[in-house]
């Protein structure tokens, strides 16, 4: 195995793990303004899940948990190619998460700002 690829793995198993993170930060911050009263869910696939708290923590933290364990696993499998396919997709999948963390602290803001 040569440097770019371990490099490139080690790049993806952060990337994941960041995903999970803010992932799990989304849950929680939602789960958060959700009980001011002033925000409801954006998401309609989301709307059913977050108001059950048993198939909120599957959802937003077992199965991911589980998939990235699965990818974890796999990764060392992977050519180059492979790797840099699904390094781009934890990134795209970081950049979105990052947003949407953003959106809450900019809402939890207003919430401090107007109340």
């Amino acid at each position: 195995m040569n440097i770019v690829k371990n490099d490139t793995i080690l790049c993806t198993k952060k990337r994941l793990f960041l995903l999970f993170i803010l992932n799990f930060s989304d849950w929680i911050c939602t789960l958060s303004l959700l009980s001011t009263g002033y925000f409801e869910e954006a998401n309609p696939l989301m709307k059913t899940v977050i108001a059950n708290p048993l198939a909120g923590f599957i959802v937003k933290a077992a199965m991911p948990f589980m998939l990235i364990m699965l990818a974890l696993n796999k990764i060392k499998d992977s050519d180059s190619k492979q790797l840099l396919i699904a390094n781009n997709i934890c990134l795209l999948g970081v950049s979105v998460y990052l947003l949407i963390n953003l959106y809450h602290i900019a809402c939890f803001s207003l919430i401090q700002f107007v109340f």
